[in-house]
């Protein structure tokens, strides 16, 4: 049964400068219980666990931080490998946002990426992540969270009417939780409660696979079902991912 999304916010600053969201979020329910935290110049996402810390984007510190410095570069991550390709800089149009994890690596690794975000709860935390990113004081992070990672107003890839147009895009969809899967941990599962599954990953690839860009690139767990098999180019397999390369001919204007 859906439950309203309750808004806690303790930072009245925080709440003056996202009035316009909180707005938007008012009445917005979620399949779990799950209180949304303004305080102490973050946003956050708690979960009904009060054992379990808040989610929270942080392109700053922890262990995207350290991945940033101490990654394995384009050429081992997975995620570049597949949506660089050969180029140096491309143009990346990140189709399922969420907390902004891949789209950070690629862009320190030189991408530009365009955010896409349907969920207006995980777009205010991307947006707060963002800003915060700007505010850290490290050189390296306000460079990529001011130049290089641009969330869109735009919710969907679908729905982009602007001028820019990618050399990839790529989709990373919500899929069921398994007891192995890596996705059981804290933050993800709190993230599970508020979107569930992609239903209708399918029909975003396709969608996205009609306007004919240059190259899409879907993210798997190993064991999920390959979708279009008969369009795909190639794909990059890590330890517990696949990442399948659609080809296109890059006719795409910028419109869908």
């Amino acid at each position: 049964m859906p439950c309203p999304l309750k808004i806690d916010a303790r930072d009245e600053a925080l709440a003056g400068l996202y009035q316009k969201e909180l707005t938007e979020l008012a009445g917005f329910e979620t399949p779990a219980p799950l209180t949304l935290i303004l305080d102490s110049g973050k946003v956050s996402l708690a979960g009904s666990n009060a054992a379990e810390a808040p989610v929270l984007v942080d392109f700053a510190g922890g262990a995207l931080d350290f991945r940033r410095l101490h990654g394995g570069g384009r050429h081992s991550e997975g995620v570049a490998r597949a949506c660089f390709g050969r180029l140096k800089n491309p143009v990346i149009f990140d189709g399922t946002a969420g907390l902004g994890r891949d789209a950070f690596i690629l862009a320190s690794l030189g991408a530009r990426v365009h955010l896409f975000e349907r969920n207006p709860v995980v777009r205010l935390l991307l947006r707060d992540g963002l800003r915060r990113g700007r505010e850290c004081g490290v050189p390296e992070v306000l460079e990529i969270t001011d130049e290089r990672m641009i969330l869109e107003d735009a919710f969907s890839v679908t729905l982009y009417r602007g001028s820019v147009i990618p050399d990839t895009v790529y989709l990373d969809p919500m899929y069921p939780e398994r007891k192995k899967s890596a996705l059981v941990k804290k933050d993800m599962r709190i993230f599970h409660e508020l979107l569930g599954q992609d239903a209708d990953r399918e029909d975003y690839l396709l969608a996205v696979l009609a306007a004919d860009y240059r190259k899409t690139v879907m993210k798997l767990p190993k064991w999920a079902e390959i979708m279009e098999p008969e369009r795909v180019n190639t794909a990059v397999i890590t330890k517990n991912h696949r990442f399948v390369v659609y080809a296109g001919s890059g006719r795409n204007d910028g419109g869908v």
